[in-house]
């Protein structure tokens, strides 16, 4: 999940917020971070993800600035999944930068 890579090394290094959206490509959610200025930042691939996997497994993309996407709806099933999705890959985050040499 590329998106919340992105967002929580931003989060770690300049405070600010997390900015949760569905995702334009599938049903999982679009993690975004704000700075205390109000400045978002996501990572973002440049076209349609072929399967939902890529949008948690990885994908090329790149930093954008501002999001003009409309926030919609996010489902229940949406919401249920992407929360597990958000807790296991956050997990996962957290124990990469722990386990990362100190260079």
């Amino acid at each position: 999940m590329n998106c919340l890579e992105h967002s929580l090394d931003q989060w770690h290094r300049q405070g600010g917020y997390l900015v949760l959206r569905k995702s334009t490509h599938w049903l999982v959610p679009h993690v975004l971070h704000m700075t205390d200025k109000h400045e978002l930042t996501h990572y973002a691939p440049p076209t349609n993800l072929p399967t939902p996997l890529h949008s948690l497994f990885g994908f090329r993309g790149r930093v954008l600035v501002d999001d003009n996407n409309p926030a919609e709806r996010m489902s229940k099933t949406g919401i249920f999944f992407g929360t597990l999705a958000l807790l296991v890959l956050g997990g996962v985050w957290a124990i990469k930068r722990v386990l990362r040499p100190i260079s």
